[in-house]
């Protein structure tokens, strides 16, 4: 039985809400935090997004990338569901390619994005092909402008 059973069946004997398994995921990831790196954590609530009941299908998927043995790898999902085109290995892969300030994005967030694919498609498509301007405060070479020509680099 995997956690999405799991937490169904726990949500049937009142014991859990919604959500349950992505907490016990938070858990886990908060535990390999150094204090200097919690303080530079964001969650936002997911209530009403990815543990939204219309959303089923992407929590179900969510569910099963935190089944999957450490470490997880969202390329890893057999038949996964895409979005506006994208899996959730499709939008980790844009989440984390273009800016190299980011050195790791959690599953909730990827499979969040699904969802928002979802309901605000325009944006996400935009907020997925965002690349920053100056990358470590300057402009120059992976510089997105700097890669367009916008400089003569002289």
């Amino acid at each position: 039985m995997g956690s999405y059973e799991q937490e169904q069946r726990m949500i049937a004997d009142g014991t859990a809400e919604r959500g349950y398994t992505a907490m016990k995921y938070f858990d886990e990831l908060d535990a390999e935090l150094t204090e200097e790196t919690s303080s530079l954590s964001h969650r936002p609530d997911y209530r009403k997004t990815l543990f939204a009941p219309e959303n089923d299908d992407i929590y179900r998927e969510f569910c099963a990338y935190v089944d999957l043995p450490k470490p997880r790898f969202f390329d890893a999902i057999e038949d996964p569901i895409r979005v506006e085109g994208f899996s959730a290995a499709d939008v980790y892969y844009a989440m984390i390619s273009k800016n190299s300030r980011i050195v790791q994005i959690d599953g909730a967030a990827v499979y969040n994005m699904l969802v928002k694919l979802r309901t605000q498609p325009e944006i996400a498509k935009k907020v997925l092909d965002f690349i920053p301007t100056c990358y470590q405060g300057g402009c120059g070479k992976g510089d997105a402008a700097f890669e367009r020509g916008y400089y003569d680099n002289k």
